[in-house]
């Protein structure tokens, strides 16, 4: 049986917004070892699929809580809280045999109508599904990890072809299993559903609960049950990711920006990515332009 702490933690710890880096490229890949192999309890738009190699511990995905060894492999949706927390040894005494690779990249990474193609159901309908978290089977992992490694090794390029490859291998049946039940996460989704659809736009309360079919206060009190935010706080955070995102990509002004992700006036728009940013929008781009810099230089 686990211990009480980690049984509880999703249910008496706020998952915390994480900003997620980018680069240029459509997915971003990293190699976490030592310390930085235990996160806490956060959610993010972008999806993960991530690799654990020799360590062991606890994985927590949304009310899902379960024991982690070596090559624990699962596919976590966007806006899905989670955390690892790997055992004090595995985090302590750090090896190039212990780490955790990670691939995180956005629902529309290669573009908002390519997984629209007949050819490409599968790979949607497993992001989709990813929401509820997906540990992969025995089974999928002799397809998918050799893969997963010839990522890291890869191009730009062929990294998008190897992501497809992976996403469609993960898809069959055999290859997953869910870690949280379609009936506490169905609601939940159309709301998500909802939200990154029509951010832009000015939502109510009342809209999104009408969406949910719950009343005001019932919504009120469901989604910070899930989430253990308001649904404001939410939309705000996901209005500013997507803020973020449209800086780096340099192609609207900062005013623009703000009225494109659903603030009602520019004030608003940088009080609130001030808030959750810990800096101004102006800020954010000097320093995105900063970093674009350097990186040409190295």
């Amino acid at each position: 049986m686990l211990p009480e702490k980690f049984i509880n933690m999703p249910k008496t710890v706020e998952p915390s917004f994480q900003q997620v880096s980018h680069n240029k490229s459509c997915f971003h890949a990293k190699i976490d070892t030592g310390k930085k192999l235990s996160n806490a309890w956060h959610y993010h738009p972008e999806i993960e699929l991530i690799l654990i190699k020799g360590s062991r511990g606890t994985r927590i995905v949304g009310n899902s809580v379960e024991l982690f060894d070596n090559h624990d492999l699962v596919l976590i949706g966007e806006n899905t809280p989670h955390a690892f927390l790997h055992d004090e040894e595995c985090r302590q005494y750090s090896s190039r045999e212990r780490h955790a690779m990670i691939i995180q990249f956005n629902e529309n990474f290669l573009g908002h109508d390519f997984l629209k193609l007949p050819a490409l159901t599968e790979v949607r309908e497993v992001l989709i599904k990813s929401r509820q978290g997906l540990s992969i089977t025995e089974w999928g992992k002799q397809e998918v990890i050799p893969l997963f490694e010839k990522v890291f090794r890869s191009s730009a390029f062929d990294g998008i072809i190897l992501l497809l490859e992976i996403l469609k291998k993960i898809s069959s049946a055999a290859s997953h299993r869910v870690l949280v039940s379609n009936k506490i996460n169905h609601r939940l989704n159309s709301i998500l559903d909802y939200t990154c659809q029509n951010y832009d736009e000015h939502i109510s309360i009342g809209d999104v609960a009408r969406v949910a079919n719950l009343s005001r206060e019932s919504f009120c009190r469901y989604f910070k049950a899930q989430i253990n935010k308001t649904y404001i706080e939410f939309l705000s955070e996901y209005r500013i990711n997507r803020a973020c995102e449209m800086i780096r990509n340099g192609q609207k002004s900062i005013k623009e920006i703000g009225f494109s992700c659903g603030f009602d006036s520019l004030s608003n728009f940088y009080y609130q990515f001030k808030k959750i940013i810990k800096v101004s929008p102006l800020e954010y781009s000097r320093m995105h332009i900063y970093s674009a810099k350097n990186q040409k230089k190295t």
